[in-house]
Formats: structure tokens, sequence, C-alpha cells
């Protein structure tokens, strides 16, 4: 993994198809347990337009279910 977890964060965004998705949102802890808000936090620290794109495009797949 890359030291700014864009790797991470690209696969994460990759594997939110429809059944990534649902399977994600199943249950509290497979969404709490991404890393997508340490992502946003190191962000703060280390400005990434590239990680911040990614990290954006996995939150607005994530808001495409109503569980979330």
């Amino acid at each position: 993994m890359l030291s700014d977890g864009s790797d991470a964060t690209f696969i994460l965004q990759n594997i939110l198809d429809q059944t990534g998705l649902a399977y994600i949102c199943q249950t509290y802890e497979r969404f709490s347990g991404n890393d997508s808000w340490e992502m946003v936090l190191q962000l703060s620290k280390e400005p990434s337009t590239r990680l911040l794109k990614q990290v954006v495009r996995c939150y607005l797949r994530l808001s495409d279910n109503p569980r979330t």
C-alpha cells in the first residue's frame, strides 16, 4: 500500500459495484470497517488531489445505499 493510502482507496472504489455495495452495507461493522475516514484525516495533514478524488468517489458510491 502506498503511504498516502491511494491504493487501498482505489481498491475499495472498484469493489463497490452493486454486489460489493450491498455486502459492505449489510452490517454496521462492515461499513465502519473500511479505512475511508482515516484517509480523510490523512488528507487534512497531507493534501493529495488524487486521494481526495478517490475518497469522494467512495463516499458518493456508499451514499447510493439507503442504509449508509
